[in-house]
């Protein structure tokens, strides 16, 4: 088991490096050495979902599942990566599982947001984005989609409002 910490631990290096492809690699030798562990399954669906790999994350996610490591987290996770794979309505029942779990998870919200603009929803993404932001007052990528949302919706005010966040976060924003 320490080869697999340590493993895993120079894997999360080089995620937080951006170095993705390489992350995934420690991740599967550290599952190799610990082959119960939902959290390395879930490093590594993080790792191929970052490396824009989204069926490799899927399987990776379905892992970290089974295995017993459902959060949400994982699960906002899974429906990213299905959202990537052009499975909306699927990714749409993930994001509704996370929050069930966690009924404030900002990106479960924010992410749950862009599929139901994506569908045409507008009125529920405006509501799915105000969540996050309320969650997460920084977070820059609910700001910018309700400033859209809101512009879609007609409503200029907090169209405006949403806009002069993201221009407070852009030089916060990577």
């Amino acid at each position: 088991m320490a080869d697999a910490r340590a493993l895993a631990d120079q894997g999360i290096q080089l995620l937080e490096a951006g170095r993705y492809e390489a992350a995934a690699m420690a991740f599967i030798a550290a599952r190799r050495a610990d082959l119960d562990s939902p959290d390395l399954a879930f490093d590594l669906g993080l790792a191929w979902l970052r490396e824009g790999r989204p069926r490799d994350a899927l399987a990776a996610f379905d892992d970290a599942l089974r295995l017993g490591g459902e959060n949400a987290d994982l699960l906002c996770n899974q429906g990213l990566a299905l959202f990537d794979l052009g499975k909306t309505t699927e990714a749409e029942s993930f994001y509704r599982r996370a929050l069930q779990l966690s009924p404030k998870h900002p990106e479960s919200a924010n992410n749950l947001g862009v599929a139901m603009f994506r569908l045409g929803r507008c009125a529920e993404a405006r509501e799915l984005f105000m969540l996050a932001v309320s969650e997460r007052a920084d977070y820059y990528d609910a700001w910018f989609n309700l400033r859209d949302t809101c512009a879609e919706l007609g409503l200029a005010a907090e169209r405006d409002n949403a806009a002069s966040m993201v221009a407070d976060l852009q030089g916060h924003h990577t």
